[in-house]
């Protein structure tokens, strides 16, 4: 299959460098040389170095290997290249952050799209929304803009939280997300509970200067029975309310 995507009309639009076609274009330049057109044959070879460095591309970021990414971008990779899937480079390695966060960041430096993810229309950040172990916050914090009353925000803000990216947390919530949101597929948490879990102690902070209900998540924490949670919680309040206590004490010695 041809890798494909959508433009701007909504047509389908196929690579004129499918990965596939290795063996047609390789075949195309020894008739070239065989027949002395040379002119051809290196238009051919040069066509040829662009499919296998597509080709590289795709295999680094399935290894998560950071470098033969860069290699093959330097090669002349199309970061804006699609699989056989259909699944845009960008949106493949932010569908699976857990090792491949900073190839997102290679890609979008490179030039790769945030708006192209699946030939289906979708974006990239919203294949990486629908996948557990994505990253879409990635893409918050690189600018692109969201409606921060959807779905797609809130997994990037819980995305952000679990990663410690306090940059997108603070842009999301001055954007108008609701500091009390729940996690729909996690048994309700709340955006504070998910900090904890992470071990994310300066974003636990932060939700509760925005003003996180820290009790409320507590009842969660316990009624789920993980005592070590509710544990953690516990501290992260203790030490948000010792924090509050010190800065008041500085605020009335002034």
């Amino acid at each position: 299959m041809r890798p494909c995507r959508l433009d701007s009309d909504g047509n389908r639009q196929c690579s004129d460098r499918p990965s596939g076609q290795i063996g047609t274009v390789a075949a195309g330049s020894l008739e070239a040389v065989y027949t002395h057109d040379f002119a051809s044959a290196n238009h051919t070879l040069s066509k040829l170095a662009l499919l296998v460095a597509d080709i590289h591309l795709q295999v680094a970021i399935a290894e998560a290997d950071t470098s033969a990414v860069a290699e093959a971008l330097s090669a002349g990779a199309d970061p804006n290249s699609y699989n056989a899937a259909g699944v845009s480079m960008l949106a493949a390695a932010a569908a699976q952050c857990q090792d491949t966060e900073p190839i997102v960041e290679q890609l979008l430096r490179a030039g790769a799209d945030p708006a192209q993810g699946h030939y289906g229309g979708q974006s990239a950040l919203e294949v990486a929304a629908q996948s557990s172990e994505g990253c879409p916050h990635v893409f918050v914090r690189h600018g692109m803009e969201v409606d921060v009353s959807s779905a797609d925000a809130l997994r990037a803000m819980i995305s952000g939280i679990r990663a410690g990216d306090q940059q997108v947390v603070t842009i999301l919530l001055d954007g108008g997300l609701d500091i009390h949101s729940l996690d729909p597929q996690h048994d309700e948490w709340s955006l504070l509970l998910h900090a904890v879990d992470a071990g994310q102690d300066q974003v636990a902070s932060l939700l509760l200067e925005w003003g996180a209900h820290g009790e409320t998540a507590l009842a969660t924490a316990r009624a789920s029975g993980d005592a070590s949670l509710a544990e953690r919680l516990e501290q992260a309040l203790q030490l948000a309310g010792d924090s509050d206590t010190s800065r008041q004490r500085k605020q009335s010695k002034k």
